[in-house]
């Protein structure tokens, strides 16, 4: 099939128009947007009548504020309080173990639920009353440093306490104003946090909803007791001219691993918009840079602005530009850094650099996150790409030996965007290069920074195509163009399925970076001036005349989302339920993913007060709206006219099936903690018992970071809980709860405290994946499908075949790492068809590494042939789209498995061997003894920390001393020349620590490679 050939241009009627009149016609759309509005308006009606539009409330409390109902605090303090260890040393009699110091946390999550047109304080005690309880599930995003911190997928289940409010006086018996409480857990390693709330089962329905609970590095503590920003000065007047009539500006930072998001743009003012919510709330902060300007011959500059143009957030760094001048700020992060990195001032960097553009890199990469800076003037044709570990910046200028003009042989030439690929360590340049006519043309580069080597891979069209008509254009070099040029911008891409788009008055995508389409629905009349990413598979478009547009990655279909006839549709609905987040006068100050979920910032202009609102830009009803407005027709029925709508779904239902059970994929550690059962009546927690929840969670884990480290000493057993010691009086404690003897008033079941191994599938595929070598995921896909997508296929023995035209497709980002397989199934008399889909890794493309280090990026995407923008399923979050699944996969030695040494058998069999029992003088469990003269046997385990299993290890190693001392306390770490002296068989000083008789070597002969089947170890 040529390229566009079946597109729905193609086969698209011209919109009939009824004979008569204007008005008529005008009649008839009239009623048509009213029947829209009230056709689409009973499921969200009756959705509201259900669940009475129920929302959770999260705000964060400090330990000494719990109770107290004065607002939220903000998450700055990181230090562990040592508030709780004097109340847990009097719970004699109990399962925890006193001779142990327990620490808390400086914060909780306090709970509550609200519904529209009801009292908060009523709402909470009746679901209270019934059995409310809510359930939080905390998950820890994994530092950027892995060659520091290990990488892990870690979260913790509780459950909330309810506490009865100290703010208030209450006349009631047993309570007026009451609310819940959960510790806020810390983690080293992590200063971004998701909470997601749930019901426990009881009581109204309340939908799931997620926080981002992150730490904001950028605050400190006044000799006051106030907090400031360490940026600059809060400002608390939002003035219109900072948003009205401004144009809106990209976001820009490291995906899901900035705790702080920062926005400039504000005209004629050094001020940025930060937050630690994702603009749930945010602030003005005027930032403490001195704005000085310094023009030169080398750095032409007409004129001088206080506006910051460029903002890019990072883990734990600020980066802005203002003018020509780079600045960045690195936060106070002590569960990130070894030593506090804090900066005290902002720093001026590339002073003598006249920089035009800072462009970001979306993904970190080996333990680092980067940025770029664009050069003009002298040094024209270079960049400086900066480097961010542990918080600490460096910059290189490249390419090390000649700029991109000498490279690529011209005089002039200009770098206007980069994009670094951090895994294959390579860089994309846009280059705009002007010839001796002055006529202008564009150019791709890839640039190698290892190798310091440049080459063209792309030449950007001059003109732009002629479509004629279709959706897309293969660009071939054969097709006819128009007189409009070929204007690029910037550049995007995924990393995830190598999509690379190339954006200005036109949109080409490739996936291949050498073989592009031209989408030809973005009209060429218009220019892109940023693109929005979510990275599963949508991108949202935000034109110069800030129009929004929407792609569905893997279709070729670019659609319009505002200004809609779907947009005015929505509207009206908003209108008339009197939404708040909605105004006549409205500013687009940015447009965002998060969760998958397309946000605006907007500045809203009402009669009262004017505002700046997060709110959600409904993608999935748009595009069911336009639908809706552009697939209708009237059909005469006797007397009267009637309107019909056509579906272009080709199914009506789509199920996911027999997924597996997910954390065996997702690499998900998960433990479970419930609050201590308060021996009281009312069954109200106290601020004792709250503290004592909070020791036993930081114990849980400061112990999970003891047990899992990388590599340690361990029991072939995997352990499942921590009350190991105390599990076998259990019983006991419960008698004395049961008779209301247990100390503190409090009772602590050792069976609540716990991690788990079998969690089950949800009804959807997961976030991501991860495979190790050879692996394989498998699931189902049902879908119910209407009439016309089957037919009858006649064969041999006059027999009939149900045939379906319902497609599957897979598309994989790397065919050559992974494979996919695909079977049908068709029931009888079901109208409904069953794929059967397995991806598995070829086991190609890595080979044995650390566990969760240099992993591979790839994905798989399934889709409906035909589905793309056109099928929808009612939620209770609104409709969402069906058809098409987008999967990132991640190949590689998966994160939560580990060495270990094998301990027990290690002692068994080396006793047994040599015929002899040896040990310390002074036990350790966790550093045994062996007698030099012995014949050494080590062996080692496999553990999986995530499903629990563990086995002998059976693969090949070479063993070697890396470090050493005569005590424990004089132990150091090796020189590479002292590594070789003391393992090498090579070796000819005399320094060989321990020999074998194995003949295994390296190729370089230089080291032993050992098994579980080798002859030992000699000293």
């Amino acid at each position: 099939m040529k390229p566009g050939a079946g597109s729905s241009h193609a086969e698209r009627c011209p919109a009939m128009t009824p004979a008569g009149p204007a008005w008529p016609r005008l009649r008839v759309l009239w009623a048509l947007w009213s029947l829209l509005a009230v056709l689409l308006s009973p499921w969200r009606l009756g959705a509201v009548e259900d669940n009475q539009e129920c929302t959770w409330q999260v705000v964060l409390n400090q330990f000494e504020t719990v109770g107290k109902n004065h607002g939220s605090d903000r998450f700055f303090n990181q230090e562990p309080l040592d508030t709780v260890n004097s109340l847990l040393g009097l719970l004699v009699d109990s399962p925890i173990d006193l001779n142990e110091k327990y620490m808390g946390f400086p914060y909780y999550l306090k709970i509550n639920y609200s519904c529209k047109g009801e009292a908060s304080e009523a709402l909470v005690r009746k679901g209270h009353l019934m059995g409310l309880k809510p359930v939080v599930l905390v998950t820890f995003q994994s530092s950027v440093n892995i060659n520091h911190w290990k990488l892990e997928q870690l979260q913790i289940q509780m459950e909330a306490a309810p506490f009865r409010s100290k703010a208030e006086q209450c006349d009631a018996e047993e309570v007026c104003v009451m609310s819940w409480y959960v510790p806020m857990p810390i983690k080293n390693g992590s200063v971004v946090m998701h909470v997601d709330v749930s019901s426990n089962g009881l009581g109204p329905f309340i939908p799931n909803k997620r926080f981002q609970v992150n730490i904001n590095g950028f605050l400190e503590r006044e000799q006051d007791d106030k907090l400031k920003f360490t940026v600059g000065n809060e400002l608390f007047n939002l003035l219109p001219r900072y948003f009205v009539n401004v144009s809106s500006r990209p976001l820009w930072c490291t995906v899901g691993q900035t705790p702080v998001l920062i926005l400039g743009g504000i005209p004629e003012e050094k001020s940025v918009l930060l937050t630690d919510t994702s603009f749930k709330d945010f602030f003005l902060v005027e930032l403490s840079i001195d704005s000085c300007w310094v023009g030169s011959f080398y750095c032409p500059k007409a004129s001088f602005t206080s506006t910051i143009y460029d903002a890019i957030a990072t883990e734990s760094t600020l980066f802005i530009r203002q003018n020509q001048l780079v600045y960045y700020f690195t936060g106070t992060y002590i569960t990130l850094h070894q030593s506090n990195h804090g900066s005290e001032r902002w720093v001026r960097v590339l002073a003598n650099e006249c920089i035009k553009k800072l462009c970001p890199v979306y993904f970190h990469g080996n333990g680092s996150e980067y940025i770029m800076a664009l050069t003009s003037g002298k040094h024209e044709g270079y960049f400086h790409f900066g480097t961010i570990t542990d918080g600490r910046v460096s910059f290189e200028m490249l390419p090390r030996q000649q700029s991109v003009c000498k490279w690529i042989q011209v005089v002039v030439c200009s770098i206007i965007w980069a994009t670094y690929i951090a895994d294959d360590y390579n860089m994309l340049l846009l280059v705009e290069v002007e010839d001796n006519s002055t006529r202008k043309y564009f150019q791709v580069a890839n640039y190698d920074v290892v190798t310091d080597e440049l080459a063209i891979f792309y030449a950007i069209p001059e003109f732009i195509p002629d479509a004629r008509g279709l959706e897309f254009l293969m660009i071939l070099g054969t097709e006819s163009y128009t007189n409009f040029s070929m204007v690029p911008k910037g550049m995007s891409y995924n990393p995830y399925n190598n999509l690379l788009f190339i954006w200005g008055n036109f949109l080409l995508q490739s996936y291949d970076s050498e073989n592009f389409i031209y989408l030809a629905d973005f009209p060429k009349e218009l220019s892109i001036k940023y693109l929005v990413n979510s990275f599963h598979g949508d991108i949202a478009i935000v034109t110069e005349t800030e129009e929004i547009w929407y792609l569905l990655e893997g279709s070729y279909r670019v659609y319009k989302l505002f200004p809609s006839k779907g947009w005015e549709v929505y509207i009206s609905l908003q209108m008339m339920q009197q939404s708040s987040l909605y105004a006549p006068n409205e500013t687009m100050v940015t447009l965002f993913y998060q969760d998958n979920n397309l946000y605006q910032l907007v500045y809203l202009v009402n009669s009262q007060q004017s505002e700046l609102v997060k709110r959600l830009v409904p993608v999935e009803q748009l595009l069911m709206y336009q639908q809706l407005s552009n697939r209708y027709f009237l059909q005469r029925q006797g007397s009267h006219l009637t309107l019909s709508f056509t579906n272009l779904c080709p199914f009506t239902v789509m199920h996911l099936r027999d997924l597996p059970n997910p954390q065996i994929y997702t690499r998900q550690e998960r433990y479970r903690a419930k609050p201590p059962r308060v021996l009281e009546p009312s069954g109200f927690h106290t601020e004792n018992s709250l503290a004592v929840y909070q020791g036993l969670i930081y114990y849980l884990l400061w112990l999970h970071s003891q047990y899992e480290k990388p590599y340690a000493y361990a029991d072939p057993v995997h352990h499942s809980t921590w009350w190991k010691n105390k599990k076998q009086d259990q019983d006991y404690y419960f008698y004395l709860a049961s008779n209301w003897q247990s100390a503190g008033n409090v009772h602590i079941d050792v069976d609540n405290y716990k991690k788990i191994y079998d969690l089950s599938a949800e009804y959807e595929l997961p976030e991501r994946i991860f495979l190790d070598k050879g692996s394989s995921y498998s699931f189902s896909i049902f879908l119910t499908v209407r009439s016309h997508s089957f037919k009858s296929q006649p064969e041999l023995g006059n027999s009939f075949q149900l045939q379906n035209e319902v497609d599957l497709g897979v598309v994989l980002a790397d065919p050559g790492c992974t494979e996919a397989v695909v079977k049908q199934k068709v029931p009888t008399n079901r109208n409904s068809v069953l794929f059967w889909v397995m991806l598995r890794d070829k086991s190609f493309c890595l080979n044995q590494g650390v566990s969760g280090h240099y992993l591979m990026k790839t994905s798989m995407l399934v889709k409906v042939v035909g589905s793309a923008g056109y099928c929808f399923q009612n939620t209770i979050h609104g409709p969402r789209m069906q058809g098409n699944l987008m999967m990132p996969v991640f190949i590689g030695c998966p994160p939560g498995k580990r060495l270990a040494f094998d301990i027990t058998y290690t002692l068994e069999y080396n006793r047994l061997q040599n015929k002899h029992y040896f040990d310390c003088l002074h036990l350790d469990p966790e550093m045994p003894c062996f007698l030099f003269r012995d014949i050494f046997y080590p062996f080692f385990l496999i553990q999986d920390l995530v499903t629990g299993d563990s086995g002998s290890f059976q693969g090949s190693y070479v063993l070697k001393v890396v470090g050493g001392g005569p005590t424990l306390d004089t132990i150091r770490e090796y020189s590479e020349e002292e590594i070789y002296r003391f393992n090498s068989p090579l070796d000819n000083t005399y320094s060989l620590i321990w020999t074998t008789k194995n003949t295994t070597t390296t190729e370089d002969s230089a080291f032993n490679i050992m098994s579980h089947q080798s002859l030992g170890i000699e000293c």
